[in-house]
């Protein structure tokens, strides 16, 4: 089997997914030839990779109010515009260097993780042949922006809860097309361990309630109001500060965990390979609302308190969990206060935790790879021979003009 997936660095989970995806496959079959392509790094300018990509974490810490009302702004594109849509320019870029690559690999399943992506996939077959199957999934709670150009292009679409079937019905998908299969983490963030065992073996204390926070990328709360907020909370805890690849901050909460005389057990590291571990030890995660952070955090059984400040997308993300009792709400001032009040209301927290469990979708890398392995071997013959890139584009874009008037 050859599977070719196509994803993008802009934000850290699709090219997380991508990787998953792929230890998946190769772990069902391992002669699998699997293919990952980072698009906008490989085909598209430099200008025009920064922006898609540096360019996304860069409005998110310095635009995030003008990043999220474009974000809303994009939610009015529908199904009956799809042809029209500026979404579609933006995946051109992608055309050319997507095309020839699928031509000379030649692959029997093609996997998207990134929105552009499949844009570009949809517009690459309203000339070109495309024997492959393809696919794509979400990788949040809620419902993107410009899903509706890709509901011609793909094969499957596989979505994170039964929710969303109905929506993206609306926005031109089939029921074949549809698959709930829950957002692809690993599988090993569903896995039961022993508490005391694994606390045990990572150098942390069992009994005490644990906070874990996750320091991820523009998190929006300083080291300083965090440990600040840490020491209004008076009752002893343990607390495991994730801060990634980012030694000058794990540096700087070092110096301010020595200085503060905190009374809580402190655990100040830097990037882990045992996320797992610490989760399966943890009470509570303080953290922002990636669509694959907060599944790990969800599929390990553990509540989440979700920070404001963030981009639209994990708005929604936060907005899902708190409509279902699987996080509460917090900001930077409120960090303490809701923790004390969780510490005081054991109930509140058996609560949490059981309607987390009861959301929670595992094993969604098995039931994608239940449909890839029963993809057929495509047929590569008569194809055309792919065009310069600019004749590539304007084939594309004359059919996608004859597309809008055939849809009038």
């Amino acid at each position: 089997m050859k599977i070719l997936i196509f994803s993008s660095s802009a934000g850290n989970g699709h090219n997380s997914t991508a990787k998953r995806i792929k230890e998946k496959v190769l772990e069902k079959d391992p002669t699998a030839d699997i293919k990952i392509i980072d698009s906008y790094n490989k085909y598209a300018s430099p200008l025009k990779a920064w922006i898609m990509e540096d360019g996304y974490f860069w409005a998110c810490n310095h635009l995030l109010g003008i990043y999220n009302l474009a974000f809303k702004c994009s939610e009015k594109s529908s199904f009956e515009n799809r042809n029209k849509s500026n979404a579609n320019k933006d995946s051109y870029c992608l055309m050319y260097g997507m095309l020839n690559e699928i031509y000379t690999f030649k692959p029997d399943v093609i996997i998207s993780t990134y929105i552009f992506c499949s844009i570009a996939l949809r517009n690459l077959k309203r000339y070109y042949k495309i024997p492959a199957t393809t696919m794509c999934m979400t990788l949040d709670y809620g419902i993107s922006p410009y899903w509706e150009c890709c509901a011609d292009g793909l094969d499957y679409m596989f979505l994170t809860g039964k929710y969303m079937i109905d929506r993206f019905k609306k926005l031109g998908y089939s029921d074949k097309q549809l698959i709930v299969s829950g957002i692809p983490v690993a599988d090993k963030f569903s896995v039961t361990l022993d508490r005391a065992d694994t606390a045990k073996a990572i150098g942390i204390d069992p009994d005490l309630f644990t906070i874990t926070v996750m320091k991820a990328s523009f998190f929006p709360v300083s080291a300083k109001k965090l440990i600040s907020e840490l020491k209004k909370i008076k009752t002893k805890i343990q607390v495991v500060i994730v801060n990634g690849k980012d030694k000058k901050q794990k540096a700087k909460i070092d110096k301010l965990i020595k200085k503060a005389g905190l009374i809580h057990t402190m655990h100040n590291i830097g990037f882990t390979d045992k996320m797992v571990e610490y989760l399966k030890c943890t009470d509570l995660v303080l953290g922002k609302a990636g669509g694959l952070s907060t599944t790990e955090c969800i599929n390990a059984g553990v509540p989440s308190l979700i920070l404001n400040h963030l981009p639209q997308q994990e708005i929604y993300n936060k907005n899902y969990l708190i409509d279902n009792n699987c996080a509460i709400a917090v900001t930077s001032s409120t960090i303490a206060k809701t923790i004390n009040n969780v510490l005081d209301n054991p109930k509140q927290l058996d609560i949490l935790k059981k309607s987390t469990q009861k959301v929670a979708i595992h094993r969604a890398l098995n039931k994608m790879y239940d449909i890839i392995s029963k993809c057929s071997t495509p047929d590569y013959s008569d194809l055309k021979v792919v065009d310069s890139k600019r004749q590539l584009i304007k084939n594309i874009d004359r059919q996608r003009k004859l597309d809008i008037k055939t849809q009038k």
